[in-house]
């Protein structure tokens, strides 16, 4: 419900800026984890058991491979983009170049900071155990995420590098039981695409 939300406002609501974007985007999906979260508290007080799901904890050891396979995975998706395509998406500067504090909200914090987080908490936190831990919660909440990436419009491109990294995202939350490495993993596949475009990509290859 989360989703079908925030899709549906940023449906209805098109021109939107990028800022104002995010926010009628996450705050649905904000607003669905903390209520899951209250239900699934309140149920484990009035049955007494275990906790059950993908916890929202970090250790250095998530830092490292969440780390690692951000890298990974940006490099992956440009050679991906490469042989389909012939470039790279991040080939021209996808912001204003008005350095302020807006352009850093809409460029630094939104997109690196809390995309990553407010994305994990939703599509790994919970819908991937909605679904159930295992691959086909990890298949089906990628497919969810690649299609919410969607929303303004449909580009191949980002469906095939959406549902790449939902996989990726999700066997490691699924593998560590925890959501730090997939964060990290998502804040730096998020930073090494904003540092590629404001440096002005890589060079396209003729195909």
């Amino acid at each position: 419900m989360g989703a079908v939300v925030a899709v549906t406002l940023i449906a209805t609501l098109p021109g939107l800026p990028t800022l104002e974007a995010y926010l009628v985007l996450w705050t649905p999906l904000v607003f669905a984890v903390l209520i899951a979260r209250y239900r699934r508290s309140s149920l484990r007080k009035d049955t007494d058991g275990p906790s059950v799901g993908i916890r929202f904890c970090i250790t250095w050891m998530d830092v490292l491979v969440g780390a690692f396979v951000g890298l990974l995975l940006r490099a992956v998706i440009i050679v991906l983009e490469l042989l389909s395509v012939g470039y790279v998406t991040s080939s021209s500067n996808m912001f204003e170049t008005d350095y302020n504090l807006l352009w850093i909200a809409t460029a630094i914090i939104a997109p690196v900071v809390v995309a990553p987080i407010v994305e994990e908490l939703f599509f790994r936190g919970l819908v991937l155990p909605a679904i159930g831990i295992n691959w086909i919660g990890v298949i089906g909440s990628a497919v969810i995420f690649s299609l919410f990436h969607l929303v303004t419009g449909f580009n191949p491109l980002t469906a095939m590098s959406t549902f790449v990294v939902g996989i990726v995202l999700g066997y490691l939350a699924m593998r560590t039981g925890r959501l730090g490495a997939s964060i990290t993993a998502h804040i730096v596949y998020n930073a090494s695409l904003i540092a590629m475009s404001e440096l002005g990509g890589l060079a396209t290859i003729p195909t």
